[in-house]
């Protein structure tokens, strides 16, 4: 979740889906079948050190492994899973740094657009006038362009249900034990500050839409989750959710968490499937829990 301008699994899961089909993740009944996202929009929100654990900890001698970055797929044969360790790692945090920075650029410039919009909100409306009505068209008009940015943003964020409908179809039947993995870094949005909602609630005219924009999180359901999570259970496909809470914030002032949607759908899957659902300030401690999770299962 997360080339943010495409959704998380739309096309390049199709990639995905591609490889598993012609043979790429065959593997006996003894084997586990890693599929391992990155959704991730700073590289200092530990992304880097969870790639180290996954070669050095996580991966056995027979398991296989895809890596999808926020921008491309990285599938790994026995032959370069064979290589050092310390060759794979290298390799692979230069890539995700590159694909970070690449994947955040059109999210960030977004949230820049609202920060504008929520400053001059702010500039507004600690100095409008209940009888000045330029003043109030101009919140109007600053209103009606955060709520475009807010749809820009959501169309970033867009998740692709076909896709998971296929992944679910393309593991059914897949020998050995198959896992998915979603590390997802928590998001955020620009909002006016305290002071200035306060007086947006004093406004009759604008206290609704006020506290639609900048104080709810009542966001549609990205997908229809208990569905997927029924076909992930059927494949079987266990899939685990980590909620990363890292401190990466793009915007100086106010923000409002923006991520609630995501995590009640995708952390609804994990459930269903039996997978581990974490919320979590550095990924690797997730990782560590599911390992231990599967070590216990044994």
């Amino acid at each position: 979740m997360h080339l943010r301008l495409v959704s998380i699994f739309s096309l390049a899961m199709l990639i995905v889906l591609a490889c598993m089909g012609s043979g790429v993740l065959q593997a006996a009944e003894s084997q586990r079948n890693f599929v391992v996202f990155f959704e991730f929009l700073d590289n200092s929100s530990g992304a880097e050190d969870a790639l180290t654990y996954i070669f050095n900890d996580m991966l056995g001698p027979d398991d296989q492994l895809i890596i999808y970055s926020p921008a491309r797929l990285y599938s790994f044969s026995k032959t370069t899973l064979a290589r050092p360790k310390a060759d794979l790692i290298a390799m692979m945090k230069e890539k995700l740094r590159g694909d970070i920075s690449q994947a955040a650029q059109n999210y960030k410039q977004v949230i820049k657009d609202m920060e504008s919009i929520v400053r001059n909100i702010e500039t507004s409306v600690l100095e409008i006038g209940p009888a000045d009505p330029g003043d109030e068209l101009n919140l109007r008009n600053l209103f009606m362009r955060y709520k475009q940015s807010f749809g820009d943003l959501q169309q970033l964020r867009k998740i692709n249900e076909a896709a998971l409908r296929q992944i679910a179809g393309l593991f059914r039947n897949q020998r050995g034990q198959n896992h998915m993995v979603l590390l997802f870094e928590r998001e955020f949005r620009p909002v006016p500050s305290g002071e200035a909602l306060n007086k947006l609630r004093e406004l009759p005219i604008f206290a609704m839409q006020a506290n639609e924009l900048f104080a709810s999180d009542n966001l549609k359901p990205p997908f229809n989750a208990d569905v997927i999570g029924e076909l992930f259970k059927q494949a079987p496909l266990t899939f685990h959710f980590l909620y990363v809470k890292s401190n990466s914030n793009f915007s100086s002032g106010a923000t409002f968490e923006n991520s609630g949607d995501i995590y009640a759908a995708f952390s609804k899957i994990a459930k269903n499937t039996g997978g581990i659902c974490d919320t979590i300030a550095e990924p690797v401690a997730g990782l560590k829990t599911i390992m231990a999770a599967l070590q216990e299962a044994k």
